[in-house]
């Protein structure tokens, strides 16, 4: 089965497209983490820890939002990591190598069988590069979705932390 050339070029740029998309996808996860993470270490260090009860939800939501707070920020370090993508030669470099392949097969074939080799091969690069390229964009966006999970936890842990949080500064 031979691919139209252009389809397979168009798969490996949108591969290498989706790739940017996903890093600039880290930003604001990354922003309101800080901003929550902030908001979190304020309240445990002005929380009075006098009542019992009411320091015991406080520390079990802050307990929780930390977990939730560090699970975010692991997804969101190893969907930054992972970027081992394969990247096509240089043009310069593929007509050097194409010059090459025919001048080893001017020999066995003819010009034009030698060029359909090397489109075959060439082929079978971008295919190899783009799946592979696929793959690695597919497990980023799942430690993308994954964080994103977690900063939903941490945000609404903090939010509820702030029920105590606030009785605590009312009382004391």
């Amino acid at each position: 089965m031979k691919f139209d050339f252009d389809f397979l070029k168009d798969r490996y740029d949108y591969e290498l497209q989706r790739r940017e998309q996903l890093t600039a996808a880290l930003t604001l996860p990354v922003g309101v983490l800080t901003i929550l993470g902030g908001a979190m270490a304020a309240m445990a260090r002005s929380f009075s820890y006098k009542d019992g009860l009411l320091t015991w939800a406080f520390g079990l939501l802050l307990g929780s939002a930390v977990i939730a707070f560090f699970l975010c920020m692991l997804n969101l370090g190893r969907a930054y990591h992972r970027q081992t993508y394969i990247y096509l030669p240089m043009l310069g470099d593929l007509q050097k190598f194409r010059e090459a392949w025919r001048a080893f097969h001017k020999q066995e074939q003819k010009k034009g069988e030698a060029d359909d080799s090397f489109q075959h091969e060439l082929e079978k690069r971008i295919i190899d590069a783009a799946d592979r390229n696929t793959r690695n964009n597919d497990q980023r966006s799942r430690y993308l979705f994954w964080s994103r999970l977690a900063l939903f936890a941490v945000l609404a842990l903090t939010a509820i932390m702030g029920i105590p949080y606030v009785v605590d500064q009312v009382r004391y």
